[in-house]
């Protein structure tokens, strides 16, 4: 089965904290305009690789940007255009990232009625100090309606993102927000340590001085508070930064960690996909442009408008690894050496310096960081890049 994520590229203003791309300010002639491209690339893209007309699609990941910042009627219009293009399995999981703010209590009964069923909200903070300096188009009380409107909606899977290790933020105003939000009874929550880009307002203000980061002694508690607190009320900590209720982990983004095959489409989309044949036993990776533009113009020339490339078996296996570490169960390297062949010697060098360190864990066939560890896990993972 396969994945479909679409970038949908409008915001009604940039965070100051964010790189993805998007653009803010456009109207619905823009919005539009991005519609019909959207259905003209799904079509370039089953061109290029026939086999997604028949391997069917299990999830759809709406992201951004914000895709609630189209509207719904739009965003049911596109995956309608999707469903009439790829085979969708009866259980799909068809996720819309959402900013509180950005949704009504009708815009999220029409999703749900249109085929969405799970929403991911962009809270971040229950502080209005910290969401003013994130730059958030939302307040509180708009957190609190998106969550009771989803659920009147009928949304049963509802996942919201956190942000800590802002400037300004104490252990004591985090701990805050990961009791408040465990009493909304999200099926999942992300929470993410904030991570400052060049060229975002937040990064200036941070290369200025005007700003300055937690030390890493306290985002390192503040990680750990994450892990007790949810763990206390009734959720599993399967992924890095992801905590899930049972059976409620996003099945969308482990198709990620786990390397399997995902179409995207919209500018500045991603995908990793995996013709039959000899074509590229080891995935083909797209790379659309960065630019509405640019993308759009490709398209309306009748071009596919990804950069295509070949993945060889010592990334395969990179991407793997780091990927799969990720998760709390780890990867078996035997299932691996099966999908892309022998464990190049450089990459079984590494894991056995880990192993032997105590920075991976070797149990019943996988290898796994250790919990203790997770904080500290991309000092392990670039151990194995």
């Amino acid at each position: 089965m396969s994945g479909i994520y679409v970038h949908v590229p409008f915001c009604v203003r940039k965070c100051g904290y964010c790189d993805f791309y998007s653009e803010a300010g456009c109207g619905p002639a823009e919005m539009d305009r991005y519609a019909g491209l959207l259905a003209a690339e799904a079509d370039r893209l089953l061109e290029a690789f026939p086999h997604l007309s028949g391997t069917g699609t299990d999830t759809v990941f709406f992201g951004g940007g914000t895709p609630t910042s189209i509207g719904a009627e739009r965003l049911c219009t596109l995956l309608a255009s999707l469903r009439g293009r790829f085979p969708f399995s009866a259980d799909i999981e068809v996720t819309a990232e959402a900013n509180p703010g950005t949704v009504t209590a009708e815009g999220l009964a029409a999703l749900r009625r249109g085929g969405f069923n799970r929403l991911s909200l962009g809270v971040q903070s229950f502080h209005p100090v910290t969401l003013d300096l994130l730059g958030r188009v939302h307040g509180v009380a708009e957190i609190r309606d998106s969550i009771r409107d989803g659920r009147r909606a009928g949304f049963d899977n509802i996942g919201i993102d956190l942000m800590f290790g802002i400037p300004g933020q104490t252990v004591v105003e985090w701990g805050y927000d990961l009791h408040l939000a465990t009493t909304f009874l999200p099926e999942h929550i992300s929470a993410y340590a904030l991570t400052p880009e060049a060229g975002t307002p937040l990064g200036e203000a941070l290369s200025a001085g005007t700003l300055a980061m937690p030390d890493d002694e306290t985002v390192a508690e503040m990680y750990e508070l994450a892990r007790r607190t949810f763990s206390a009320a009734g959720y599993r900590h399967y992924e890095t930064s992801n905590f899930a209720r049972a059976g409620r982990e996003s099945r969308h983004n482990r198709k990620y960690w786990r390397r399997e095959e995902v179409a995207g489409l919209g500018p500045a989309a991603h995908g990793l996909l995996f013709p039959p044949g000899e074509r590229a036993p080891f995935g083909i990776a797209t790379e659309n442009p960065r630019s509405t533009a640019e993308w759009g113009a490709l398209l309306e020339s009748g071009a596919f408008p990804g950069a295509m490339t070949a993945r060889d078996p010592d990334l395969a296996w990179s991407e793997a690894l780091v990927a799969g570490l990720r998760e709390a169960c780890g990867v078996d390297p035997g299932d691996l050496a099966r999908r892309f062949g022998p464990i190049p010697p450089e990459r079984q060098a590494a894991i056995e310096r880990l192993v032997a360190a105590g920075s991976l864990l070797r149990e019943a066939g996988r290898i796994a960081i250790p919990a203790d560890m997770w904080f500290l896990s991309n000092e392990v993972l670039s151990e194995l890049v």
